[in-house]
């Protein structure tokens, strides 16, 4: 055998176990970066999901308590395969009111099986709303939070924002259009 030939023969060696040596890190990367691809696309999904079912929340002129089970099946609908009610996730629509100069949660009402809590507080009490947001009296706002359980892969959860991600949560604040929905009808719409 001629010396180019075992040159060459081990150059190819070399480059064969350079690359064994690389692939397990660009593995690695490609995953991490379908996992973060993945986080970023859910949360995109309740993002919207918060904002669509708040504009049809405040679409009503009033609400029945038999219209929820019709806005958190939407709210399922609008966030596709992404869990946002039932034990993985929820959705809470709150109505919160200015009365004299008071503001408090006047209505509540929670996806069934929801595990998560309001951000802004129970109903009765007085909420606990963003930069110290301010109702002018009389007014009402529709809060409509959205959550659900995110567990990131272990190696991209160092590229998070915060390392200890497990769930994903966003809201959306509109006032009513056409009714006060200061409050929720008992029993089925007529």
């Amino acid at each position: 055998m001629n010396r180019s030939r075992r040159t060459e023969d081990w150059r190819r060696g070399v480059a064969t176990v350079e690359f064994a040596l690389v692939l397990p890190f660009i593995l690695l990367l490609m995953l991490a970066g379908a996992d973060v691809t993945v986080y970023l696309r859910t949360a995109m999904r309740v993002d919207e999901t918060a904002t669509e079912l708040a504009v049809v929340v405040t679409q009503y002129s009033s609400l029945y308590q038999s219209d929820f089970t019709a806005l958190f099946n939407a709210a399922q609908t609008i966030a596709g395969t992404t869990p946002v009610t039932g034990l993985l996730g929820a959705t809470i629509i709150s109505g919160i009111v200015n009365s004299n100069g008071t503001q408090t949660i006047a209505w509540q009402q929670r996806s069934p099986s929801a595990r998560f809590t309001s951000r802004f507080g129970t109903a009765g009490a007085a909420p606990n709303l963003p930069n110290n947001y301010t109702l002018p009296t009389g007014g009402v706002l529709i809060a409509v939070e959205v959550a659900t359980s995110a567990s990131p892969w272990v190696f991209s959860a160092r590229l998070m924002p915060t390392s200890s991600i497990s769930s994903i949560r966003t809201y959306a604040l509109y006032q009513p259009r056409l009714g006060s929905l200061a409050a929720v009808n008992a029993g089925s719409r007529p």
